[in-house]
């Protein structure tokens, strides 16, 4: 793959920022990618395009008027926190949406010209639920709009299939929430078991009419690359053979890194790597129309080595490395053949209506 990537920045991401400097959720996480990006070879290679104007009706795709309207005002009060977990200021919404907005925009373009679109998005989105906090979760998790299912659902009024994939150590509970019981939107999140926001279990596999179209794979902690290696060889490849989508959303986190101090997973530079090199196999052999890769958490230096791995692999300028797969436990086991089940039955129903 020769043809440069598109990420989409913006320097106003700055203004979102706690003034003590003391959140994990800093300006600084998004400006040591870019100065390793352009400290690197990589730099070349990058298309880099400025956020577009917020669109708020872009954002009413996944989240309701009301819970939008109150963010308004919590922005207008200034820096604040609205819950334990996150914060605002006046610049945070109009950020967030000028975010959202270039998932839009940049699913709509990889549909229709391919090729890669990353968004470094500021602040975080997959656990903002349709009306603010999702599933019971104590909290925002620094989370504001939800990113993922804006991308994915814009896709769908143009006959596209869209495959969101969630590698985040944290469950995207807003993303499952959004898209609970839409059936046209294949939603598979690789998390951590018993962290925050405390849910995803196995046997989560979607809404009355959409089951088998979420997946979740948690993984215990001390999870690392075998375990991520076993989940893309048996869960990711094997959705991607049943569902042939046109085009991918990734939400990309990399706190599953050894290094993270917010998760307890042992994943290396190796397993993003391995993930952006299959990527770009997909690419490269038309199996997907194109890629939307958004930034998730990440906390450390992992972020840094990770999203440069991530990024090597997909472009083809580093080779992943031979990790011998582990499975995460029976409780994935024994219940995948069901999903996968489920998931062709509600594909093949689907089909049947569209005729």
């Amino acid at each position: 793959m020769t043809e440069k990537i598109h990420i989409v920045y913006s320097e106003k991401h700055r203004l979102h920022r706690d003034p003590a400097e003391i959140h994990a959720e800093n300006p600084w996480r998004v400006e040591n990618i870019v100065s390793e990006l352009k400290s690197s070879d990589l730099w070349s290679l990058v298309d880099l395009i400025e956020t577009p104007s917020p669109d708020y009706n872009t954002v009413l795709l996944a989240h309701s008027v009301e819970y939008v309207e109150w963010l308004k005002r919590e922005c207008n009060k200034g820096f604040h926190y609205i819950d334990a977990d996150t914060y605002v200021n006046e610049y945070t919404c109009d950020l967030a949406a000028s975010f959202a907005t270039a998932s839009r925009q940049a699913a709509l373009s990889a549909l229709r010209h391919g090729g890669v679109w990353i968004i470094l998005a500021r602040p975080g989105g997959h656990h903002a639920g349709r009306n603010g906090r999702a599933m019971s979760a104590p909290t925002l998790g620094f989370c504001i709009f939800d990113y993922t299912s804006i991308a994915a659902l814009s896709v769908l009024n143009y006959e596209a299939i869209p495959l969101a994939l969630d590698f985040d150590a944290h469950h995207g509970n807003g993303s499952q929430e959004i898209l609970w019981s839409e059936p046209r939107v294949i939603h598979v999140d690789i998390h951590q078991w018993r962290i925050y926001p405390g849910t995803g279990w196995v046997t989560d596999i979607g809404g009355q009419g959409a089951e088998g179209t979420k997946i979740n794979i948690p993984l215990y902690r001390g999870s690392g690359d075998p375990e991520f290696a076993w989940t893309l060889n048996y869960v990711v490849k094997r959705v991607v053979d049943i569902v042939k989508p046109n085009i991918l959303v990734v939400f990309a986190g990399f706190d599953a890194h050894v290094d993270d101090p917010l998760s307890g997973l042992e994943a290396t530079e190796h397993t993003y790597t391995l993930y952006g090199s299959y990527l770009r196999e997909l690419l490269e052999t038309n199996i997907i129309q194109g890629v939307i890769i958004i930034l998730g958490g990440g906390y450390s230096r992992g972020l840094i080595s990770g999203f440069k791995s991530l990024v090597e692999g997909l472009l083809g300028l580093k080779k992943p490395v031979v990790i011998e797969p582990r499975s995460p436990g029976e409780h994935v086991e024994n219940t995948l053949p069901l999903i996968l089940k489920k998931l062709i039955e509600n594909l093949e129903n689907m089909k049947s209506k569209s005729f």
